[in-house]
């Protein structure tokens, strides 16, 4: 009898502490936060322009050398520097915008331009990636055209390809890829093809 009550005793406190242990571990895993739980809404902006220089050179590495200008850049602008961002984008509010990186060749007239905007949280990023889409010039060298634009929102930023239909596509391509691979969401593409 005194076996009984033993083996009894024995798995009610071992159930009590396998329950007890359930119920700590989900509370852990809710109170740990953003470590703890899962996020499923991914990085909504890239920091810095570090951060967009390594994203824009992994979009490069996915496209074929033949398609790319002749040693493309990707610079920061200066956001006080209304006229040049005007002249390169051809944006005029620069509400809810940290940052513009502008990617190109500086030695050749090929109708190449990529731009990324780095945004804050409270822009909205489908107004600035309009605007940009419908603002740019795809002639501002004057002698060439870009043939065609592909825009599209990464996370809450904005990207914008123009240049020859395979390059933009490429390019386009490479994008998605690269957002995915920091759980970045891309947006349907808004397209634009210009007259030469």
């Amino acid at each position: 009898m005194k076996k009984k009550w033993t083996i009894l005793l024995a798995s009610a406190v071992l159930a009590a502490s396998l329950l007890t242990g359930c119920g700590n571990s989900n509370r852990n895993s809710d109170e740990a936060g953003p470590e703890g739980s899962q996020d499923t809404s991914g990085m909504v902006h890239l920091e810095g322009a570090d951060e967009v220089s390594a994203f824009i050179d992994e979009v490069y590495q996915g496209v074929g050398e033949d398609l790319l200008p002749y040693e493309v850049t990707t610079t920061e602008l200066d956001l006080n520097d209304k006229d040049m961002i005007a002249y390169h984008t051809g944006l005029e509010d620069l509400s809810g915008i940290e940052g513009i990186y502008l990617s190109e060749s500086m030695m050749t007239s090929t109708a190449y331009s990529a731009v990324y905007i780095r945004t804050n949280d409270e822009a909205d990023a489908e107004a600035v990636r309009k605007q940009l889409m419908d603002k740019i010039n795809p002639a501002k060298w004057i002698c060439v055209t870009a043939e065609k634009q592909i825009a599209v929102t990464v996370g809450k930023d904005v990207f914008l390809v123009m240049g020859f239909p395979e390059t933009a596509d490429a390019v386009y391509t490479n994008v998605k890829k690269a957002a995915e691979s920091r759980n970045m969401t891309v947006s349907d593409a808004i397209e634009k093809t210009n007259s030469i």
